[in-house]
């Protein structure tokens, strides 16, 4: 099967699967509702960058299915857990790609473009990539880790401006708001670190890791895109005006303007 083909058959798969489960639950409802227009989004911005990039026709194609069906273990993770939260259910990467290979989604593909799919899905949201991986598994893996955070970073901003929202555990993992910011967190971030989950013990935490992740944002579109939604300073605005949290954001903007630099943006 062609590969444009195939992104037409797993766009139909991906309406008629989640359609499968039969959510009655208001919570599960509008979770179900935001991981599928993230979904879209996401397939959305890695078109976007991949065409900024000027990549082939086929390489476009690739990255697209790759960002459909990046969360589509999202799905029964929430139906059979009740979070978003991997440390307390499964990894949903891994379940995405259980869920395509079950299905056989990719099935008829081409060997190694199925086994860029599994590879780029696998690690979309691992801490950091292998040393060693092959070439072409990198670059996606990349493309899909920056549209993913991307778009979580639009999903996220969204709840946190919104005055009227509804506490979703899901997005805040059901901890505490906390005052300030844990050390090793506030540590990691000033010393232009990816903050890791297991630092995280506050809301407050989860908002500086969030902003952390233009430390592992890859291509020059990533940073226009996150420049461009000013989404550093909104976030920032949500957090108390602390010295620490100061120190931190000007930490992020400096490394943004530095990557600006140094990519000719």
């Amino acid at each position: 099967m062609e590969l444009y083909d195939k992104l037409q058959y797993c766009k139909s798969f991906f309406e008629e699967y989640i359609a499968s489960f039969e959510v009655r639950d208001p919570g599960h409802i509008k979770n179900f509702a935001i991981k599928k227009g993230h979904s879209y989004r996401v397939v959305e911005i890695i078109e976007y960058i991949s065409r900024k990039l000027g990549i082939e026709e086929e390489e476009l194609v690739l990255a697209s299915l790759i960002a459909l069906l990046h969360d589509i273990g999202r799905f029964p993770q929430l139906v059979k857990y009740n979070t978003f939260n991997d440390e307390t259910s499964v990894d949903h990467a891994w379940l995405s790609v259980e869920v395509i290979k079950e299905q056989g989604l990719l099935d008829e593909l081409d060997e190694k473009l199925a086994g860029t799919v599994y590879t780029a899905i696998s690690l979309h949201n691992k801490f950091e990539l292998p040393n060693k991986m092959e070439e072409n598994h990198k670059f996606f893996s990349k493309l899909i880790r920056d549209a993913d955070k991307i778009d979580i970073l639009k999903v996220i901003i969204d709840y946190y401006e919104n005055k009227n929202r509804i506490p979703n555990h899901t997005l805040t993992w059901e901890l505490p708001v906390g005052e300030g910011i844990s050390e090793k967190v506030a540590k990691a971030a000033i010393n232009g670190e990816l903050v890791s989950k297991e630092l995280v013990k506050t809301q407050n935490d989860i908002k500086v890791m969030q902003m952390s992740w233009v430390y592992d944002l890859h291509f020059k579109p990533s940073f226009q895109l996150i420049s461009e939604k000013r989404y550093i300073d909104k976030i920032y605005n949500t957090l108390p005006k602390r010295d620490d949290v100061i120190e931190i954001y000007r930490s992020i903007k400096i490394y943004l303007e530095n990557q600006f630099m140094k990519q000719g943006i």
